[in-house]
């Protein structure tokens, strides 16, 4: 039997996706909105509901399951739905209904000034960071209380909570510091967000100025790249002098 807790995070989670989609689609993603929906997120999905929904748990849970002989249907279901989300809607959920990538969206916003990740090469080192945690999981049980995640549970287990208030203080000065390096579902959905349906894309009214690759904090290539690394944060959208973006699912 699916837990309900599991039930209402994925329907908070679709709700609040489908909402977001629907504005991305009208271009209707400024500042205001994208601070107000992180904001409920973190105080509904964050500190209300326990920090749900939680990738990274399912994920552990997954291996952990395998270690011990049997295949955990409840988090494959839940990292399933979250990976065919992504392969529809993009990278809706990381931007707008995790959690912790709210708590790291809000952070940033402190400052538009960030230290480039480009040269570390980040996909990389989030791919062995997701292949080294895997194996962990595999072989360690305890593995699970060093998951950031668990802070929402307000419990202030001290490792835990070394890490949330880490990757938040970061997230000052590095965007989304645990989505680009270290998240294990970070290195999934960037790989489905390449086949994502909608995207943004470039509309015919694109002059080449780059002005949203200026303004990208991961330096998304919008008219040229498969955007895989975009958070839809809408930063891109705001800049473009000719509104010659949309969220869409083909070239406008």
């Amino acid at each position: 039997m699916i837990p309900t807790a599991m039930i209402v995070s994925l329907g908070y989670a679709l709700i609040l996706i489908l909402i977001m989609g629907i504005l991305l689609k009208k271009g209707i993603v400024g500042k205001r909105i994208v601070t107000a929906v992180t904001l409920m997120t973190l105080m509904v999905g964050g500190l209300l509901l326990g920090g749900v929904p939680d990738p990274v748990s399912q994920f552990l849970q997954i291996f952990r399951g395998l270690a011990l002989g049997n295949v955990p249907i409840i988090p494959v279901i839940g990292l399933s739905l979250l990976i065919v989300i992504t392969l529809i809607a993009g990278r809706l959920f990381c931007g707008y209904a995790c959690p912790l990538g709210a708590v790291q969206e809000l952070m940033s916003r402190c400052t538009e000034q960030k230290i480039s990740m480009d040269k570390l090469h980040p996909r990389w080192i989030r791919g062995i960071f997701t292949i080294v945690v895997a194996v962990v999981a595999f072989f360690v049980p305890f593995v699970t209380l060093v998951n950031p995640f668990r802070f929402f549970d307000l419990q202030f287990i001290p490792v835990v909570t070394i890490i949330f208030v880490g990757v938040a203080i970061i997230s000052i000065f590095i965007y989304r510091p645990w989505c680009q390096l270290l998240c294990p579902f970070g290195a999934i959905s960037e790989l489905a967000s390449r086949y994502s349906i909608f995207r943004l894309r470039r509309k015919p009214e694109c002059i080449d100025c780059d002005q949203c690759v200026r303004v990208c904090p991961t330096n998304q290539p919008v008219p040229r790249g498969s955007m895989s690394e975009c958070y839809l944060c809408g930063r891109c959208i705001d800049a473009c002098p000719k509104d010659s973006l949309a969220y869409s699912r083909k070239d406008a």
